[in-house]
Formats: C-alpha cells, structure tokens, sequence
C-alpha cells in the first residue's frame, strides 16, 4: 500500500455537477469529505509542536473529533455505501477500499486512544511522540483517501446505478448518519472544508442543524475548533494557503 507525505495532498475535485447529477456527485461528495480529513489531520501536525501546555485541552479536543469523524465515515462506508455498490459491482469489488482500511486503523486507534488518556491525565501531551504515533496511521490513510475515490467515477456509476437506486443509497446514507454522527462535532465540515477547492456542501442538512452546528456548538466547544485550517464558513485560513499552493506547483 503506498504512503503519502506530509503536508498531505488535497484530492483534485471530480468533474460534473453534484448538484444535479447523483451520478457525478459520489466522488466529488467522497474527494471533499476526505479532503476535509486530510485537511484536518496536516492541521494537527501543522500545530502540534507549538501547542502550549495551558491549549493541551482544546487542541486535543479537536484531535478527538477528527478521530470521531474518521470512524463514522468508515463505518458509514463499510455497513452502508461498500455493500450496496457490491450488489451491482460484484461481490469482493470494494475488498480493497476495506482491506486497506485494516492496514491502517489499529494505528490510528492506539494514537485515538492515546488522545483520550491525554484528556483524562492519565497520559503527558509530547508532542514529538504525539506526531510519530498519528503518522503511523495517517501515512498509510491519506494515500488511501487518495485511492478510494476512482473507484466512484461517474463514469462507472452511471453505468450500474440507475437514478432511483442511487436515490435509494442516499435515503440510507443519511439513516445510517442520523445513527452515528453528532451535532457537537459537525462543525469539523466547516473548519476542515474548504468550498473555493471543492463546492459540495451536505445541503440536505436542515438550515437549523447547520445554523446550531456553526453559530452555537461551534461557540460551546470554544477553542477547540480554532485548531482548524478554515474558518467557520469553510474559507481556507491564510496561513494554510502555501501549503497547498506549494504541494500543486
């Protein structure tokens, strides 16, 4: 399995129109949530060795909360998304996309884990330990990221999925969402997204929930979210501009 770097690279955006064609938007949907991942896991290398001792709480807080969302978005592809491609696609076609996700993931538990024993005091923040632990994981994850999304081109959709059945993974996809994501962590989609690199946005997310997410879980959970490369209107702060601006030249 290949490994990436960091600053790890953003996914180029897929060609289409996710607005009107659910055909097109499966992978444009799937490059900008991992985006949104890969975002967030070059901000916590990024700040990890200048966090002081007194924003230990908060930045680990974020770091909590990119954990969440890595294992809801697997969990959402595994028991939801994988199987229903297999049953047009052919038993074993997304074995990769899993089998990969078990090359990474028992690393990346012991550095969620280590996270959480931070939090309680039971574990000291170092961070040189800290980023060794999240990079054997998150090296093999963001080229993984990278490799999923093929595997979803419009082309390959179009051709196996007709308008009502991809209808139908949607209703699914956001029963199985309702099941395992929280409010209290969906401001991730803002200050990871960046919508000036990839436009799409969940806008079946009723404008309350958004409004909440953004103005006040955003507000309670304090400084935890300030750890994120874009504002809380998904615009891509200036400090984190050359680093993908380097990466692209």
């Amino acid at each position: 399995m290949a490994t990436a770097s960091y600053p790890y690279p953003l996914i180029p955006t897929p060609p289409g129109d996710w607005q009107n064609s659910l055909h097109e938007m499966q992978a444009i949907r799937m490059a900008a949530l991992h985006n949104i991942i890969i975002r967030s896991f070059n901000a916590i290398i990024y700040h990890a060795p200048n966090v002081t001792e007194s924003n230990v709480p908060s930045f680990i807080k974020f770091c909590r909360a990119v954990g969440d969302v890595v294992h809801e978005h697997h969990q959402t592809e595994e028991e939801v998304m994988f199987p229903y491609f297999e049953e047009k696609l052919g038993k074993g076609a997304m074995d990769a996309n899993v089998n990969q996700h078990h090359d990474f993931m028992p690393q990346f538990d012991e550095w969620n884990e280590h996270c959480k024993k931070i939090l309680a005091n039971e574990e000291k923040y170092e961070s040189t330990k800290f980023i060794t632990m999240l990079r054997r994981s998150t090296d093999l994850l963001s080229a993984h990221l990278v490799d999923e999304i093929p595997t979803l081109e419009a082309s390959i959709m179009k051709s196996h999925f007709s308008d009502a059945e991809l209808r139908e993974l949607e209703i699914r996809i956001g029963k199985k969402i309702q099941e395992c994501i929280s409010v209290w962590i969906m401001p991730i989609l803002f200050v990871s997204g960046d919508l000036s690199y990839n436009s799409w946005f969940p806008d079946e997310i009723p404008t309350p929930v958004i409004f909440f997410a953004r103005h006040i879980a955003m507000r309670i959970g304090g400084d935890m979210w300030k750890w994120g490369q874009s504002d809380r209107y998904c615009q891509l702060k200036n400090e984190f501009k050359p680093m993908y601006t380097a990466a692209s030249s």
